[in-house]
């Protein structure tokens, strides 16, 4: 991924909404139902292309595939690996303390599929084409385009071991190490097609208000130190410079307000070999943590993938300066939303080195 001097470069976070023809044929597949493969790669080949040249013509310089092959950014590893299975059930924190949100944003057309698998066997490479299809597509893509920068993006073995809880191996750590070695293989597929991999790690945040029934997750503090050992270990032979690595609180519509703080995480996660950090943050709950840059000194070998669009509406303001975090009692450290002409915070003293997205 390059920097350049003169202009401010353009990204997303990877996964975009996919046709919803596809999509209905992207469940019959994930429910495990007879599809019609040739039709559903027709269909996952004619998105990629299309997607792809909207990119370019709203101009985003770093472009993705939308993952439009995938269901959803995670579950897709229990198609192309085996040892999954059985069902599994996802806490969230902030929602359970406002449950007549979860109706409210939950589609329950999507919702009836989404179910959480957990690992029951070993995890081994299954589908050893399918991000072959995926490097193919976008390329194919990117060349009736015009060409550019992409990426692909790819699921960390911390995030793997965090959504799909431990029903086989011993322990955790030994859950976590087996997955940094099934994923190492689609790491260095993506890297050798020239293309940048980007490795999407929402369990370095979520773990920390979110939990998987059944799991063996050890506290967040313990968790992440080892799971970024165990990433650096699974992208050992790969050029930081094209590797990039997504940390937020996850994707859904809530009020985030038991989000942990980046200050708490942020020591940990700068010592990911990735060369660039893409940290949500674009949001009403965590807008004012520029202000962690202030005290944390950005490595001189990595650089910020700044968010500034965000698609959420339900997060909670939160007052910059507070404890910004839930108080004692339950309740929540939250201030009302600026009124016109006031105003939230003051830009940086001291700009990072960055790449806007």
């Amino acid at each position: 991924m390059r920097l350049d001097q003169d202009r401010i470069l353009t990204t997303h976070g990877g996964s975009l909404p996919r046709p919803p023809e596809l999509l209905e044929q992207l469940w019959v597949e994930h429910d495990g139902e007879e599809v019609d493969l040739a039709r559903l790669r027709r269909s996952i080949s004619e998105a990629v292309a299309s997607v792809v040249a909207r990119q370019r013509a709203v101009g985003i310089d770093v472009v993705s595939d939308g993952e439009m092959s995938k269901v959803a950014f995670s579950t897709y590893v229990t198609r192309r690996f085996s040892g999954f299975g059985g069902q599994a059930k996802m806490s969230v924190g902030d929602l359970a303390e406002v449950p007549e949100l979860i109706e409210r944003i939950l589609d329950p057309s999507a919702a009836a599929h989404v179910l959480l698998p957990a690992c029951e066997g070993p995890i081994a490479a299954g589908d050893l084409d399918a991000v072959g299809r995926d490097i193919d597509n976008l390329k194919a893509a990117l060349g009736a385009a015009g060409g550019g920068e992409a990426f692909i993006p790819a699921i960390t073995p911390g995030h793997l071991t965090f959504s799909f809880p431990n029903r086989h191996y011993p322990s955790h750590d030994a859950y976590l190490e087996a997955a940094g070695v099934a994923l190492r293989d689609e790491y260095r597929a993506i890297v050798d097609a020239g293309i940048d991999l980007q490795l999407d790690s929402p369990d370095l945040a979520m773990a920390g208000h979110c939990a998987v029934e059944g799991g063996d997750m050890p506290p967040l503090e313990q968790h992440i130190p080892r799971a970024i050992e165990v990433l650096n270990e699974a992208t050992a032979e790969l050029p930081p410079e094209r590797m990039r690595l997504h940390v937020c609180w996850g994707s859904y519509v809530g009020p985030h307000h038991r989000d942990v703080e980046l200050r708490r995480i942020v020591a940990e996660i700068l010592k990911t070999r990735a060369g660039f950090l893409y940290i949500e943050a674009a949001n009403p709950r965590h807008e004012h943590e520029w202000e962690v840059w202030e005290e944390v000194a950005l490595p001189d070998d990595k650089c910020l993938i700044v968010g500034v669009v965000d698609p959420h509406t339900n997060h909670a303001w939160w007052r910059s300066g507070s404890s910004a975090s839930p108080t004692s009692s339950g309740r929540s450290a939250w201030s009302p939303p600026p009124t016109a002409g006031s105003r939230r915070s003051q830009a940086p003293r001291r700009a990072s080195r960055r790449l806007p997205g």
